[in-house]
């Protein structure tokens, strides 16, 4: 049996592994300046394997902030100890301390498709494929999306909402109301084009500076005038987000879209609850086969006081589950694995789903095609 060492990466190991990264992969090769980024900065888990003072192996797991999400970003073995269970030992380590250490419920990776021998181990490991990101190599080869729930808790299923990001940085409101829309109508078309003309017909909030956001009452009529059943669950009576708007002009103009369209709402009977969306009103919507779009800030997740919108996919005892629109992930290597069914803790999620100082809340429910 090999006297393999299996411990923490160093700053000394880097030569050693650059020159395993260059004899093991022709492309997609991490370079010396992202193993350093890695090593130094990097919220990860960083293993490497020895033997006989001589690195035969790395695993390196990246930590998604702010949520219960672990990616495993790049794994390796030396060619000549393939076969003998180390890459499998390598990443029962990583599961563990990603568990215990970093509190995560999920493992996630990515694998090229005609890689049979990783898809293999995966499976054997208790991987299942969950999407496929296509042209995502850089030999123009599709990426198969692997996730293992490392923690096991009770899990209520998930709803198959697809996925959609936005297409630009102030769309993450018609991103998400078309993934849901989506869901129920197959039909609908998830597209740039699309998103743009939600967008036109729901904006109501100024932004300090670039384009204007959506907000709920906007998103609400925009999916009713689709024939979506909607219902809306808001903390405040005052007009959202007026606070932060500097021009008393802006102000008057938000003021006037804000009465027009709660009397919209009002007209249409779309029902309005002056309160935020519950955990238990999550579950019981989930229950029902409705889907809730809420709002969230940012803080946790890039520590930019920003009101997104996210869709809500599952929810169990411990975690709530969102697919995240966001077109950009904050040190470049999360991308669309790490933004789609993300698990988020109970406490954290209601902790982000307020927003500003008055600690506004603000959830639109979208149940089913009205016939």
């Amino acid at each position: 049996m090999l006297n393999v060492i299996t411990r923490k990466v160093r700053s000394a190991d880097l030569p050693q592994l650059v020159l395993l990264e260059e004899a093991s992969f022709s492309t997609d090769k991490l370079s010396r300046r992202n193993f350093q980024w890695m090593i130094k900065h990097a919220h990860s888990l960083f293993l490497v394997q020895e033997f006989k003072n001589q690195l035969i192996g790395y695993g390196l797991v990246l930590i998604n902030k702010g949520t219960s999400l672990a990616r495993l970003y790049s794994i390796c073995t030396k060619k000549e100890f393939q076969g003998k269970g180390l890459a499998s030992e390598l990443i029962s380590h990583l599961e563990m301390l990603a568990s215990e250490e970093e509190d995560c419920a999920y493992l996630r990776l990515e694998v090229k498709e005609n890689n049979k021998p990783a898809i293999s181990l995966y499976r054997k490991l208790g991987y299942r494929k969950f999407t496929v990101k296509k042209d995502y190599y850089e030999d123009g080869k599709a990426a198969w999306c692997f996730e293992k729930r490392i923690k096991i808790l009770k899990f209520n299923p998930r709803l198959k909402i697809p996925y959609h990001q936005q297409g630009t940085d102030f769309t993450c409101g018609p991103a998400c109301l078309l993934m849901a829309m989506k869901t129920f109508s197959p039909k609908i078309e998830m597209s740039l084009s699309h998103e743009m003309d939600l967008w036109r017909e729901a904006t109501t909030i100024f932004m300090t500076s670039g384009h204007g956001g959506c907000g709920p009452h906007g998103l609400a009529l925009a999916a009713h005038k689709r024939g979506f059943k909607t219902e809306l669950f808001i903390s405040q009576i005052k007009t959202l987000f007026i606070d932060t708007v500097r021009s008393a002009e802006k102000k008057h103009i938000i003021e006037l879209v804000h009465k027009s369209w709660e009397k919209k709402i009002a007209e249409l009977k779309i029902p309005l609850h002056r309160r935020r969306l519950s955990l238990a009103d999550i579950r019981s919507t989930l229950k029902a086969g409705g889907i809730p779009i809420v709002l969230i800030t940012t803080y946790h997740f890039d520590f930019h006081r920003i009101p997104h919108w996210v869709i809500i996919t599952a929810a169990d005892d411990h975690f709530i589950f969102i697919h995240d629109p966001d077109q950009t992930a904050d040190d470049g290597h999360e991308g669309v694995i790490s933004r789609v069914h993300i698990p988020i803790p109970n406490d954290q999620f209601m902790k982000i789903s307020s927003w500003g100082k008055g600690k506004v809340s603000a959830a639109i429910v979208i149940s089913y095609v009205a016939v």
